[in-house]
């Protein structure tokens, strides 16, 4: 399949610029940079409309973006959830990326198509955080339009050096993918295993908790669940204090030594 990418894009044109851009925006590990630099390559050939190369690009990444947006929308900060649950703290993730975004909302969605993987977690967190749809789509079409002339347009001014390498460029793009994501797992599984070992603390029941303040010992209580878990309950621990997961290393300095602390997690 890869080694004929220059017959695919020949034969469909825009629609396979169109395929190869609304999968990566998807999430999908399929590099479609390359694609695009291709697309511009054959264009000086006359195999593809350069306006139309673009076109299909950037139409592929919104429209990938609107489905994002609206499941943001739609399921929330659950949507956040499932993309971060590959960090090391997916609590922290979310509500991280979430504070960031908001600080930065016009350059993320700009900048996201090429930033690999901040493009896929971009558009639900503008719909989670209510971004109006007019201005979201505003800022992404032009986001993607970027992308898709600085690919297109890498193809166009290098042109015959690049279809006969295409698929050999591709390849080693999806292995290097694979191989990044192999890493990382091999790295978070090693890493979460020397924290564990590290910094593991004496776990207690809610009724070992109950008994320890019944008895008056001076306990501080702080409570750690993710927003989601936050807002979703309606009790707290009597006298607990609310720390959010992502803001947790702002605060860990002030926190008092001469008290035994007890974290509330989810």
């Amino acid at each position: 399949m890869l080694d004929g990418l220059p017959g695919m894009l020949a034969a469909y044109g825009a629609a396979a610029v169109f395929l190869a851009s609304f999968v990566e925006n998807l999430g999908v590990p399929f590099p479609a940079f390359p694609v695009l630099m291709l697309a511009g390559a054959l264009s000086q050939a006359g195999g593809i409309s350069v306006g139309g190369a673009v076109f299909g690009a950037a139409a592929g990444a919104v429209a990938a973006d609107i489905a994002w947006y609206r499941l943001g929308q739609w399921k929330g900060r659950r949507v956040l959830s499932t993309l971060c649950k590959i960090s090391l703290n997916p609590d922290a993730c979310v509500e991280g990326a979430e504070e960031n975004f908001r600080r930065r909302r016009t350059a993320t969605i700009l900048l996201a198509k090429f930033l690999p993987g901040v493009n896929t977690i971009v558009p639900p967190l503008a719909g989670v955080t209510k971004m109006p749809v007019s201005r979201f789509l505003l800022l992404d079409i032009a986001g993607a339009f970027a992308w898709a002339v600085a690919g297109v347009g890498l193809g166009w001014v290098f042109g015959a050096a690049i279809p006969g390498h295409a698929g050999a460029v591709h390849n080693a793009l999806g292995w290097l993918v694979l191989g990044g994501i192999a890493a990382y797992v091999a790295w978070r599984a090693a890493f979460r295993y020397y924290l564990v070992h590290r910094y593991a603390v004496p776990r207690i029941t809610p009724a070992e908790l109950h008994g320890m303040v019944s008895k008056g010992e001076d306990v501080l209580v702080l409570d750690l669940r993710s927003d989601v878990s936050f807002e979703e309950s309606s009790v707290m621990i009597p006298d607990a204090v609310r720390v959010r997961p992502a803001t947790f290393h702002r605060v860990a300095h002030e926190l008092p030594r001469n008290r035994d602390l007890v974290f509330y997690c989810t």
